[in-house]
């Protein structure tokens, strides 16, 4: 087994354990610090960071994963957790591919409106898939959002130096030939 198919798994099962952290603080701790006080969707800024920052076909195939985990945490059928999350990565990549950005700002922009299109992509799918649809809850879905922008910037750093440390291409940087016209210079 190589270097890097070692590095990608491990940081899959990385990945996959801090998705469990964030799904159990979502419905277990955070209801019993601050009871009916709408919690940040974690599992939300975890799944816009895979669709930004990794490549398609692996991003696509983890969310999917991330989905069914999600369903153990939730009342969400699987039907409903798929739908929506395919959605919300058809939704990051329109703007992964036309806005090259790497700033901690594009990142909390795009994660509170990806989670006010979760919402809307979700009770839309709602509506129609399921005889009992799931209500709107407007301020607790607005109250969400602000929540899940100013967790976004810890969560991507976070997030980011983990997926840093299992990297199995080597960053941008000088290459051989520049070293060598450097030293020449």
């Amino acid at each position: 087994m190589s270097r890097s198919s070692i590095l990608l798994i491990l940081k899959l099962v990385i990945f996959t354990l801090v998705f469990y952290a964030f799904c159990a603080f979502q419905t277990s701790f955070w209801p019993f610090v601050l009871g009916s006080f709408p919690a940040p969707q974690l599992w939300l800024i975890m799944v816009v960071f895979v669709a930004l920052k990794w490549p398609s076909v692996r991003a696509v195939f983890f969310v999917y994963f991330l989905g069914l985990i999600m369903t153990r945490y939730s009342y969400i059928p699987l039907k409903m957790a798929w739908t929506s999350l395919v959605a919300l990565i058809l939704f990051v990549w329109f703007f992964k591919n036309r806005i090259h950005s790497t700033s901690l700002f594009y990142f909390s922009i795009l994660t509170t409106s990806g989670s006010l299109f979760y919402a809307i992509a979700y009770i839309t799918i709602s509506r129609w898939l399921e005889p009992n649809p799931t209500p709107i809850f407007f301020l607790h879905r607005l109250l969400e959002m602000g929540c899940n922008f100013l967790f976004s910037i810890p969560i991507y750093k976070f997030l980011d130096f983990i997926d840093q440390r299992f990297e199995s291409n080597p960053s941008w940087g000088p290459t051989s030939t520049d070293h060598a016209s450097e030293v020449e210079s």
